[in-house]
């Protein structure tokens, strides 16, 4: 390498370091801008938001051992055809409700407690409305909704679109989540994760969020 070249090579490096350090704050307050979490009181029902298994299901559960509500409610999130055909093949055993059921159960959540509902849902929009519905069937006045922190933001503003007047949503996020970490654009799944949930909110706010699966 001549002498030139790392010069080049050495002010590229620097430029990169100067770039991550000037934008860190500004992706880390990106990244914590998604994430809210309402204080914890006494509910009819702990929902978990369908996704994240099985970490969602273990911070539903720990909740549930702690008192805060008598029944813990699953969606029958979609199950895409990959999955079934898999299933099929005896490669798979469950779909992801099933999964999500197991987790539960084995985190120490009576199976009589249990509410799988039946309907599947393919967005946040209509997984929430269903659960809205559901609440205001049985007399429920507020309910835990347990996500992962990223999605969080889109969960309380969808609940406070799509829910009954008069049921109160709390949002609960899982405490262990990486994401919490702060870095969640040098890990792809996680950036993944916030553009997806950026453009969920877009689509939320423009109420065109049943054109995106």
């Amino acid at each position: 390498m001549t002498s030139r070249a790392r010069r080049l090579l050495v002010a590229a490096l620097i430029l990169a370091a100067l770039a991550a350090v000037t934008h860190a704050p500004a992706l880390r307050l990106m990244g914590r801008a998604l994430v809210v979490e309402d204080p914890l009181a006494r509910a009819d029902a702990i929902v978990v938001v369908a996704g994240g298994t099985p970490d969602r299901e273990e911070a539903a559960a720990r909740l549930y051992r702690e008192g805060l509500a008598p029944e813990v409610i699953l969606s029958n999130q979609f199950t895409p055809d990959r999955v079934r055909n898999l299933i099929a093949l005896g490669a798979r055993h469950l779909d992801y409700q099933g999964e999500a059921r197991i987790a539960l159960e084995k985190h120490g959540v009576p199976s009589q407690v249990i509410v799988a509902l039946p309907t599947p849902v393919r967005t946040t929009e209509a997984e929430l409305k269903l659960v809205g519905e559901v609440a205001r069937a049985r007399g429920w006045h507020r309910v835990i909704l347990v996500t992962s922190p990223q999605h969080s933001r889109r969960v309380k503003l969808v609940w406070s679109r799509e829910a009954p007047a008069g049921i109160e949503g709390l949002v609960r996020v899982v405490a262990e989540d990486k994401f919490l970490d702060g870095d969640w654009w040098r890990k792809r799944r996680q950036a993944e994760a916030v553009l997806h949930e950026y453009l969920g909110l877009a689509a939320t706010y423009l109420r065109i969020s049943h054109y995106l699966r």
